[in-house]
């Protein structure tokens, strides 16, 4: 049952929901935009995205309210590809094509909210994206490959970009959406989402969004007999103003803060599994709760210069995490092994701090030839610590307690990039870019000497496109992309491990096939890509003759892999869809400790040989005045092998099934709803910790919302 706060929630938004004003009689359900009639700014320009010549997955604002998705877990599942392992409170691991962010000093995988980047400088040891959520977007982009050019270091396996909706001058309007669902052997979750547009005046506006989940918890401790440890409660509120005094001049500041407070982390006992119970290392009753905050604050002026438009995006973000971390080692994936070593319950810290600056200068006009040039500064500032110390026990019977001082890494950055495509007659269009990127890092751990260095690189990109026929067209594609190097900490000086280690590089190739036919009623989006992943940072550990655990390059790896995307409208009222990959890795070179803990053969990236997703839309009629839909989606994945050397984890496969029957009501949106219908509960993520990000069980609900 859900708390007395939920049902008081649940009442006041229902309410509020029913004395709305109301929009005009509903009418036949509208088709499906077609790819040629959806727009992206993937290339810092506003285009259809049949036109860019690279791999981009869309989902709009009605597709995420439609499947009820709040997450970017939500959101992997319904873009083939893109691979997310979230434990809750900001800690997940994002994987494009293969290439993730498990290791390193910087992320892999960029992520904006509209042109601010929330992504830099990170724990190399505990991942902790932050955590933009889904709230009043117009759409998420997730740009594939190396995007180098136009959004820099960082960026190597691709970008996730969350367009937020921005205020209008011309009407009153907004949203409310409650959601309620009971979870399988967990407690009830209520969640509610709501938007305000209002014009203070012809040339001023100003929109309100705010959030509330309540997420009731599923996972049960062992070693207390606690259940449903693992609720969560999530409050998001955003306020954009638009100051629009002519036709030339847009100035839009936001202010988006964001908080998540956990009980226990989502994650389970992988060796072995045990349907979700969750048991601490040492101490059965330390602490699991945690915090996650994200605060964001941002000034965004465009210009029209007639020839071009001149944008500025000034950004401050703040980002802190105050988790619980406990892990169990094994020394094989033998549950009957002797634990070669644990970490005991200790509160981890994170705090981050970013300032962005960037000018861009993008053409307009129709002409043969565009480009865009830009310019981005970022000071970054990361702290983390163990404030509690952490336990050892290595062998088994030894106990030591290892007091960490607090770790700092600072990352002053700087680049520059420029972006043209040429069109020689109407068919062709041939273009490429580069960027010059400059990064001054420091590494402090405790009272030790600060370790500094400086990480520069051009990148680039080229591309040829040709229109076999009217949103039809054939690409080939190339770029690089890269990611600064990093420092280890000194734990024992009289073993210490390697000062430094270097960047990552990777250099792609894709070609495609893009194409929106019959009057949109089928798309079509199929590439073939290959990837080198080059200096592939991983995690060393060395037991004698003491015990050393550090960040090394291991070698290369080749990515190859084809993915495809593919929609269909038979007939008005029915749309289907199917998307998926299928990839491989292999190392083609690496260092001979890595080899030792590679073997020739295996690859140190965990990716899914295969994965695809399908889906269902239909909308039909409960009577003349009540329109309704039937939307299922599903989704499955193939194994992940993880692990090094002799400890090899497996998780999967996966399949995940969902769907949403709903119906429109004088105005009032009423829906049931269903997720994770096969009970999906196998861990996300192969690791060499005792424990795992897992899914949440069976969820049904109910959604209701209105629009105005």
């Amino acid at each position: 049952m859900a708390g007395k706060k939920d049902r008081l929630l649940f009442c006041a938004t229902s309410l509020a929901a029913l004395f709305a004003p109301a929009g005009a009689m509903a009418q036949e359900a509208a088709d499906p935009p077609s790819q040629a009639d959806i727009v992206v700014t993937a290339q810092r320009r506003a285009q259809n995205v049949v036109d860019v010549p690279l791999t981009v997955n869309v989902l709009s604002g009605s597709e995420l309210t439609k499947r009820n998705i709040t997450s970017l877990q939500d959101i992997a599942d319904n873009v083939p590809g893109l691979d997310v392992f979230s434990q809750g409170g900001g800690k997940q691991l994002i994987q494009i094509r293969g290439i993730n962010s498990l290791r390193g000093t910087s992320s892999l995988v960029g992520i904006y909210l509209d042109e601010t980047p929330l992504t830099g400088s990170q724990d190399g040891f505990y991942p902790v994206y932050a955590d933009a959520g889904a709230l009043d977007l117009a759409r998420v982009e997730v740009l594939k490959g190396p995007q180098g050019t136009l959004f820099g270091e960082g960026a190597m396996s691709g970008v996730i970009r969350y367009v937020t909706n921005d205020p209008k001058l011309d009407r009153i309007g907004g949203t409310v959406d409650y959601s309620l669902f009971a979870t399988d052997g967990g407690r009830a979750s209520a969640q509610v989402k709501a938007a305000l547009n209002l014009p203070l005046s012809d040339t001023l506006a100003v929109r309100f969004a705010g959030e509330y989940q309540n997420n009731g918890g599923w996972l049960d401790n062992a070693g207390t007999g606690a259940r449903n440890v693992n609720s969560n409660q999530i409050y998001d509120g955003r306020v954009k103003l638009l100051w629009q005094p002519d036709s030339r001049l847009r100035v839009v500041g936001m202010v988006d803060i964001r908080h998540n407070d956990e009980d226990s982390p989502s994650y389970a006992n992988i060796l072995p599994y045990e349907k979700g119970l969750y048991r601490h290392a040492i101490d059965p009753h330390g602490r699991t709760s945690g915090v996650s905050e994200l605060d964001l604050y941002s000034l965004r002026v465009e210009y029209d210069l007639g020839f071009a438009e001149l944008m500025s995006n000034t950004a401050h973000s703040r980002r802190y995490s105050n988790s619980n971390l406990d892990q169990i080692y094994y020394a094989t994936n033998d549950p009957a092994a002797p634990i070669v070593l644990e970490i005991a319950n200790t509160r981890y810290l994170n705090k981050q701090s970013i300032t962005s600056q960037e000018l861009r200068l993008t053409s307009k006009g129709d002409g043969p030839f565009k480009w865009v040039l830009g310019g981005i500064y970022k000071d970054d500032d990361l702290l983390r610590h163990f404030l509690d110390g952490a336990e050892l026990l290595y062998p088994p019977s030894t106990t030591v307690t290892i007091l960490q001082e607090p770790i700092r890494t600072t990352s002053k950055s700087w680049a520059v990039y420029g972006d043209a495509s040429y069109s020689p007659f109407r068919r062709l269009e041939i273009g490429g870019g580069l960027r010059y990127s400059h990064d001054d890092r420091s590494f402090t751990d405790g009272t030790l000497p600060t370790a500094s260095g400086t990480f520069s690189r051009v990148t680039y990109r080229a591309f040829v496109k040709y229109d076999v026929a009217r949103d039809a067209n054939l690409y080939f594609n190339v770029g690089n992309g890269f990611r600064s190097g990093g420092f280890n900490a000194v734990v024992n000086p009289a073993f210490p491990p390697p000062l430094t280690y270097a960047p990552e590089r990777s250099m792609a190739y894709e070609a495609g096939f893009k194409a929106s036919l019959l009057d949109g009623k089928l798309g079509v989006n199929i590439a073939a890509f290959q990837q080198y992943y080059r200096g592939q940072v991983y995690d060393r550990v060395v037991l004698t003759p003491v015990f050393l655990q550090y960040t090394a390059n291991g070698g290369n790896t080749r990515i190859r892999g084809v993915e495809w995307q593919l929609t269909a409208s038979p007939v008005r009222a029915l749309r289907l869809s199917a998307s998926g990959t299928v990839m491989g890795s292999v190392f083609v070179a690496s260092t001979p400790e890595a080899e030792v803990d590679f073997p020739p053969g295996t690859s140190p990236l965990a990716l899914p040989k295969y994965s695809i997703q399908l889906g269902a839309n239909y909308a039909f009629r409960w009577a003349a005045s009540v329109p309704g839909y039937l939307d299922i989606d599903f989704n499955h994945k193939d194994e992940l092998v993880g692990g090094q050397g002799v400890t090899r984890i497996v998780t999967g496969p996966q399949s995940f099934l969902g769907a949403s029957l709903g119906a429109t009501v004088e105005g009032l949106d009423i829906a049931i709803f269903a997720r994770n219908l096969l009970n999906e509960h196998s861990p996300y993520y192969p690791t060499l910790g005792g424990i795992g990000a897992v899914p949440r069980p069976r969820q049904i609900g109910i959604r209701l919302g209105k629009s105005f």
